[in-house]
């Protein structure tokens, strides 16, 4: 299936690593135009180069998107660069720390930083004509795992978020959905570390997956790039769960 995406004009948020390089990835192998931004100045550097080298249209930059006039100037030197937004993906993480700077972390970089976001895209994504933003969210958003925790609470905010600024959005032709990742196996991420430090508990989430398996980033970047592009024209305020049957519960 052609998903429309060649020439297409994206933004993604933590493109260096993970679920966000896969989607950087993903989009580019469509012939979109891709800038992407990341903490580490030379993870970003390293992805830039290697897809620069291969043929791809690319831009990457270093951006704390916690601070809010980096990422102002981030997205606006980007769109520039690319001459305009037709896809904003929101996907970057504080992660799940413990105590009061995980809860300040979290509400920075994943809520603050993706409401800012979508506000400085949306008057790009409104001139598009087939203007899309898809949000990472989780399903620790969705279901009760472990305590209560700062990142299973901001995911389900994201969630509800989405929902309510693609009713917003929808009249000046922009769509919104959320993407919820069940558990996704990363070398250098959680479960890449959970394996190395503790492999009993990753056995035992990988046993209780009906699949008997972890997920993969290009899975989930695959589901990305299907909501936003025009192939998906008609989905909006969707939140589409990529766990392969992990989570118990009936959706509506």
């Amino acid at each position: 299936m052609d998903l429309g995406l060649k020439g297409k004009r994206v933004l993604v948020t933590g493109g260096s690593r993970g679920i966000g390089a896969a989607i950087v990835r993903r989009f580019v192998a469509e012939g979109a135009s891709v800038a992407f931004c990341a903490r580490n100045p030379n993870e970003v550097s390293e992805v830039s180069n290697t897809l620069q080298a291969e043929g791809h249209s690319v831009v990457g930059a270093a951006c704390d998107v916690s601070d809010s006039n980096a990422l102002t100037r981030w997205i606006q030197t980007s769109a520039e660069a690319l001459g305009g937004i037709d896809i904003f993906i929101p996907n970057v993480s504080g992660g799940a720390q413990a105590g009061e700077e995980g809860w300040q972390a979290a509400f920075d970089v994943d809520l603050m930083a993706t409401v800012r976001g979508c506000d400085l895209a949306l008057p790009y994504l409104a001139t598009s004509g087939s203007g899309a933003i898809v949000v990472i969210a989780s399903i620790a958003g969705l279901e009760a795992f472990g305590g209560p925790s700062a990142y299973n609470t901001v995911k389900a905010g994201l969630i509800s978020y989405a929902s309510q600024l693609g009713a917003a959005a929808a009249p000046h032709g922009v769509r919104v959905n959320t993407v919820s990742p069940g558990p996704i196996h990363v070398d250098d991420g959680f479960w890449g570390t959970v394996q190395h430090t503790n492999q009993e508990a990753y056995d035992a989430t990988v046993s209780k997956h009906p699949m008997g398996r972890l997920g993969s980033v290009d899975e989930v970047a695959n589901c990305v790039a299907f909501l936003a592009s025009p192939a998906a024209s008609w989905v909006t305020r969707a939140n589409l769960v990529v766990d392969g049957g992990f989570l118990a519960r009936v959706q509506f």
